[in-house]
């Protein structure tokens, strides 16, 4: 699983255009919130595009996509379940 969290910390980065270095992201680095990435909505969209396009994984349900842009690590365990 690391190779997935490396692979989407480089994604976050490059892809949501990140003023932060892949060091500084951690499994339970929240995307939202207090100390988090600072994502919004219109980035949620953005990684639900680079994650089909970077792991051939789709994230179509709402429900779904809500448990799971929590943290760097939750997204990396269902890339993980869904490959």
């Amino acid at each position: 699983m690391s190779d997935t969290i490396q692979k989407l910390k480089d994604l976050l980065i490059t892809r949501l255009k990140l003023k932060v270095k892949a060091e500084g992201i951690t499994e339970d680095t929240p995307l939202f919130g207090l100390n988090s990435l600072g994502l919004d909505s219109i980035d949620v969209l953005e990684l639900i595009v680079g994650i089909k396009k970077a792991f051939g994984v789709e994230i179509l349900d709402r429900e779904v996509a809500e448990k799971i842009f929590t943290t760097v690590g939750s997204i990396a365990r269902y890339i993980e379940e869904k490959r």
